[in-house]
Formats: structure tokens, C-alpha cells, sequence
């Protein structure tokens, strides 16, 4: 008789222990796609024409008009694949996460979704290194090498490329939380409750 009892307080105490919230993990996702498209999309518009003094003959100055654009740097050029493959890594699992949950063999799921999730923290941190030094390279120039600084010529472009990276950094910060939940997921899988009780 006692036994019972202790069974109906442990199915109790385990019934009303709290759910994982997956709607936590899928905001958190769906916030990481808004901000890698949003990375996407504003460098890879990201584009200055001006027109320059280049040279001087006499006192007749001669101009040209000059262009930035990002895919004039490789850097920036990654910076773009980088995130528009983050975002589509993020779409495809809020579309797994909602549509998807039979799609599961062997078990593999959770630990496919952890590896991709950590390909994708190292996509966009490369992606977001490699452009932040570009973009330094850019604001400051660098003395030594004698390269100019083109921020002071090309204010929008570098302003635009300012944002771009900002949103690609908050991407990072929520993909790398998005991959530790994964991880835990993967780690902590949830014990079958029964609810019933048999006399």
C-alpha cells in the first residue's frame, strides 16, 4: 500500500515537472535568420560611386568617377555566402523544427542538427572576422603599408558596411546560443512519463 503511494507521488512529481519550451529555441532561430538576411542583403547592395580628384595637371584637376562595391573584396564576398548560407541553415531547420518532426532515422536527428549548427557558428564567425578587418583596414588604413584610408571618401558605403557586420555579429552571438541548446538537446534526451497509474 505504501508503495502505491510513493508511486503516485513520483508519477505526480513527474507530471508536473516543466516541458522544454520549444518555442524558445525556435524564436531564437527565426531571430538568427532576420539577422543574417539582414547581413546578406545590406553588403550585398552595398554600393558608392563618387567622383574623385585623381590627379592635378597645372591647375586643371582631373576627376574620375570611382565605385566601391563589396565584391571588390573577397573578404566581403565571403562575408555575403557566409551569411546567406546561415540563413538558409536557419530556414530550413524552422521549417524542419515545424514540419519535420517525423524525419527522424535511426535517432540521428538531434545529433545532425547539433554538427550543422556548429558548422554554421564557424561559417559566420569566419565570414564576420574576415570582413570586421577588411572594414578596419578600410576606416584606418594602414601607415606602414602605405595603403589610404577610403572611409573618409566613401562615408555610406562603410556606414553601410558598419550594419552589416553588427547584424552578422548578433547572428553570431544567437547561432552560438542556438548550438550549446542544440548541444543540450542532444545530451539530455527526455525520459518517457506515463501518467497512469496502475493499482
Amino acid at each position: 500500500m505504501a508503495l502505491q503511494n510513493e508511486d503516485k507521488l513520483e508519477v505526480g512529481y513527474s507530471s508536473l515537472q516543466p516541458k522544454p519550451k520549444k518555442w524558445v529555441l525556435l524564436m531564437l532561430r527565426l531571430l538568427a535568420f532576420f539577422a543574417t538576411a539582414a547581413a546578406t542583403v545590406v553588403m550585398g547592395l552595398n554600393k558608392e560611386t563618387k567622383t574623385l580628384v585623381v590627379a592635378t595637371v597645372g591647375t586643371t584637376p582631373i576627376k574620375a568617377t570611382l565605385t566601391a562595391k563589396f565584391q571588390h573584396t573577397p573578404a566581403f564576398v565571403f562575408f555575403v555566402i557566409a551569411n546567406g548560407l546561415a540563413s538558409m541553415h536557419n530556414l530550413v531547420m524552422i521549417m524542419g523544427d515545424l514540419f519535420g518532426q517525423k524525419l527522424d532515422y535511426k535517432g540521428l536527428r538531434l545529433a545532425m542538427i547539433a554538427i550543422l549548427d556548429m558548422m554554421t557558428v564557424a561559417l559566420i564567425s569566419g565570414g564576420a572576422s574576415a570582413a570586421a578587418f577588411m572594414a578596419e583596414l578600410g576606416k584606418n588604413g594602414n601607415s606602414h603599408a602605405r595603403w589610404n584610408s577610403i572611409c573618409d571618401k566613401y562615408k555610406t558605403f562603410c556606414d553601410h558596411g558598419g550594419g552589416a557586420l553588427i547584424a552578422s555579429f548578433a547572428g553570431l552571438i544567437l547561432m552560438l546560443i542556438i548550438s550549446v541548446m542544440s548541444i543540450i538537446k542532444l545530451l539530455i534526451k527526455p525520459k518517457p512519463d506515463s501518467t497512469t497509474v496502475v493499482p
